[in-house]
């Protein structure tokens, strides 16, 4: 198995290889200003890169620019056999959204959430143009096995959350008062993180942990998987905010590799000084020999004389039949 953690800027798009089975989670976005940094790359750029000419699945873990804003070129250049993701509500009239003051006055949250709901409606347009089903999954589907050998076991959302947030959305199109619909929007925005999709994929004795940006809820998730859930790879939360290492979250993974998907700039104090330095923390204390890999900084570490040569991923190459990993870049 083998698993790229792709440089999209300030997003996250992840691609796992098994055999010739190509499993996409997440695309990043589709704002131009993401790829000016050196390494920064379009996730759809990064495929035709490494030579993939068909996506089997696609995994959209939430409604938010920065994870779904790139899938629609994805589904639009390549072909894709099946997508799953968080929530599957009606799409919106952007014109309703253009009627926020805020969103008006130019409130980043607010056009990053307008954005993510035009992204989605262009999702579902053009996978009925393609013929391509979307499924909505929760923890209920337990592990899925897409192909021999593969394993997806989903850990969230929980299907109360989901019912709840889908009911948010009713109410937020049929909401006549536009301050009562402005203060919807925004309370479903702040919530797609906790209604998240974290999973583990897993083949063989090889797994990675991809959290989303779920924060909450890892107390119960590690009473849950305790027993079973180590994985030689972990994809820190919610961009390595400060929130974005509950100590459970690590109890439930221990992993050997942490990876988190930042902007160069680390924006929103994303890649905090303090969650790497508790990575380090807990790598020292437990003996690993892993590290800490920062998406959007892997071209700081080499010493290349143009952008075309900066790491624009870092990739994992795991041994199946050990567990044993590999640590690799592509340019």
């Amino acid at each position: 198995m083998r698993v790229h953690f792709v440089n999209v800027g300030y997003g996250e798009a992840i691609l796992i290889e098994k055999d010739e089975f190509y499993l996409l989670v997440d695309g990043g976005t589709n704002r131009d200003e993401e790829y000016e940094a050196p390494g920064a790359v379009r996730i759809t750029d990064y495929l035709r890169r490494i030579g993939v000419s068909k996506i089997d699945m696609i995994i959209a873990t939430h409604i938010h620019d920065d994870h779904i804003g790139g899938l629609p070129e994805v589904i639009r250049s390549f072909s894709a056999d099946e997508i799953l993701i968080n929530l599957k509500p009606p799409v919106l009239a952007q014109d309703m959204v253009d009627t926020f003051e805020s969103v008006r006055k130019g409130n980043l949250s607010g056009n990053l959430f307008k954005r993510a709901l035009s992204s989605y409606g262009e999702m579902v347009s053009l996978c009925k143009e393609k013929g391509i089903p979307i499924q909505q999954i929760d923890v209920d589907a337990g592990a899925v096995s897409p192909v021999s050998g593969l394993e997806l076991e989903f850990l969230t959302p929980g299907r109360k959350l989901q019912d709840e947030m889908n009911e948010a959305y009713q109410y937020l199109y049929a909401e006549q008062d536009t301050e009562k619909a402005e203060a919807l929007f925004y309370n479903i925005d702040k919530r797609e993180n906790s209604n998240s999709i974290a999973l583990r994929v897993k083949a063989g004795r090889a797994a990675v942990l991809l959290s989303g940006d779920k924060v909450d809820g890892w107390d119960a998730i590690l009473e849950k998987h305790t027993d079973h859930l180590d994985c030689g790879i972990l994809k820190v939360t919610h961009h390595g905010q400060i929130d974005g290492l509950p100590e459970a979250m690590i109890k439930v993974a221990r992993p050997d590799h942490f990876v988190i998907c930042s902007s160069q700039d680390r924006r929103f104090n994303s890649a905090h000084p303090q969650v790497i330095e508790r990575i380090h923390t807990y790598l020292r204390e437990n003996g690993k020999q892993g590290g800490v890999y920062i998406t959007g900084s892997l071209a700081d570490a080499e010493n290349a004389d143009s952008a075309l040569q900066k790491p624009c991923a870092v990739v994992f190459d795991c041994r199946e039949d050990t567990g044993e990993i590999t640590v690799g870049y592509h340019r």
